[in-house]
């Protein structure tokens, strides 16, 4: 069962990054996804209410779950979706710390450079968001020195005052 929940927990990370890549960016015309999408890109705070999202995971993992219990064991469906679910929560969770509050270990200042050089540079690269795995393997990785953050879009973390904090200067500056 170890073995389903940290398939689900990996699944996500290629799912995080499929969608976004696909659905988010390359998609042509309208989708659900591509428009919460987008007003996300254009007003860095928003994101889509959570009784869409809750909507939208719950459908994807009772129709897995279903299926899956077709083809294994019920406990075995259950904790790869389970995993999977489990790591779509905590991808929720950090994206929106990203841009809420400041970060707490380095390897968050790398991811959060990662996520934040595609919103403000590039949104054909850097799609990972709780990992840079997918954009390696796919060739979409950009490594970020510094992130240029345009000043209407700064987050409160990141300022003290009217500069980017002492802690972030080598890391971020305003545009």
């Amino acid at each position: 069962m170890l073995f389903a929940f940290i398939s689900g927990v990996i699944l996500w990370t290629f799912l995080e990054y499929v969608l976004h890549r696909f659905l988010g960016h390359e998609h042509k015309g309208s989708n659900f996804f591509k428009d919460e999408h987008l007003i996300h890109h254009r007003k860095v705070h928003y994101f889509a209410p959570a009784y869409k999202k809750i909507g939208a995971a719950f459908s994807v993992a009772v129709l897995l779950f279903a299926t899956l219990n077709f083809l294994l064991d019920w406990s075995y469906a259950l904790a790869f979706v389970l995993g999977l679910m489990g790591m779509y929560g905590l991808y929720e969770y950090v994206h929106a710390r990203y841009h809420r509050k400041g970060p707490v270990a380095r390897i968050f200042i790398i991811l959060r450079k990662h996520h934040f050089y595609h919103h403000f540079h590039q949104p054909k690269l850097n799609h990972g968001v709780t990992t840079r795995f997918w954009d390696r393997v796919f060739g979409t990785f950009h490594r970020v020195q510094t992130v240029t953050v345009p000043r209407k879009m700064t987050m409160d973390w990141l300022m003290l005052g009217d500069e980017i904090a002492p802690d972030y200067a080598r890391h971020f500056q305003l545009r």
